[in-house]
């Protein structure tokens, strides 16, 4: 039987408390450390699940028994925390959005290359198998070709001046925390775009609504997010094609679809995408991997210079970014 697959945890606030219900009762995998800044919330998250919470992130990366790091901090410091993991010559799963800036992210590649270790970002709809088939169905061009497609994320999720995704200093806004996927599914299914447009509303220094539209030969695609209301759309996925649509509500997170036209279908969804996730990266690592076969590092590369562009054409700038 194979041994359960060991996490250190670097943060231990609602992420990473959501993840580990997720994931540690499936027997698969277990907890082995635990690093936040605030001590005493290491402490929990690691005596809820038979850890051991450490003072510094080293200690926990290192501690006997870690076979691969999960990062989940706030935004402003995924690039430090991750690098310092990378440099303990540890494996490293780090949540989206990967950095605030893709310069970021060709530091991480090169130092994971020169430790030999995996880097991959946490970007679970990708290793779903709804949305891969989503892709699938798109790329084979089975209901013809693409006319247009909208991708929404809007969630009313920050209100108090408190919360970090109104936080300018924490990297906070709708697009880095619920932008990234619709823009990174729109990436996946159709490729770079030709022409990208934006606008946003801003409050507290951060955006908390974005319009986005990409651009493509022949049909564009609209993005929508937001983290003080729905919009009016909520979460949904709509391709529109020459022979049918599909369509999907929570598609980030391995929601099934429909398809309707010519051929009507309906695909399920995953039930726990999050241990899929985990299942599919602690596999990986095991093989000798250094990148992942869901989430390829020029992927989220792409991805990351697509969030540049944006950011600069609705004029995001972070205060630790300011010169």
């Amino acid at each position: 039987m194979t041994e359960p697959f060991g996490w250190a945890f670097v943060g231990a606030g609602g992420i990473a408390r959501s993840v580990a219900k997720r994931i540690f009762p499936s027997g698969r995998h277990r907890l082995v450390s635990v690093y936040n800044r605030t001590f005493s919330r290491a402490e929990k998250l690691a005596l809820k699940f038979g850890a051991k919470a450490y003072a510094s992130l080293e200690e926990a990366v290192c501690a006997d028994g870690v076979d691969g790091v999960y990062v989940n901090v706030t935004n402003n410091v995924h690039f430090d925390f991750a690098l310092a993991a990378l440099k303990c010559g540890k494996p490293v799963l780090l949540e989206k959005p990967m950095v605030t800036r893709a310069e970021q992210l060709e530091r991480l590649i090169t130092v994971a290359k020169e430790h030999d270790v995996y880097l991959c970002e946490a970007m679970w709809t990708w290793f779903s198998d709804s949305a891969n088939e989503v892709k699938r169905i798109v790329s084979r061009g089975e209901l013809g070709k693409v006319t247009s497609a909208r991708i929404s994320l809007c969630l009313p999720i920050a209100f108090s001046k408190k919360n970090r995704l109104l936080r300018p200093e924490l990297a906070g806004g709708a697009l880095l925390d619920l932008g990234i996927y619709p823009v990174t599914y729109a990436y996946r299914l159709f490729g770079l775009p030709k022409v990208v447009q934006s606008s946003a509303k801003f409050k507290c220094g951060v955006d908390i609504s974005d319009d986005i539209k990409f651009i493509y030969d022949g049909f564009e695609v609209t993005i929508m997010t937001g983290i003080r209301s729905f919009r009016g759309v909520g979460e949904s996925l709509k391709i529109v094609c020459e022979n049918g649509r599909l369509t999907s509500g929570n598609y980030h997170s391995g929601a099934g679809f429909k398809v309707s036209g010519e051929k009507s279908m309906r695909f399920a969804s995953d039930k726990n995408a999050m241990l899929v996730q985990f299942d599919s990266v602690a596999s990986e690592i095991r093989e000798g991997l250094k990148e992942s076969r869901y989430v390829p590092l020029a992927c989220s590369m792409d991805t990351a210079q697509i969030m540049d562009g944006i950011r600069d054409g609705i004029g995001l700038v972070f205060p630790f970014e300011a010169e």
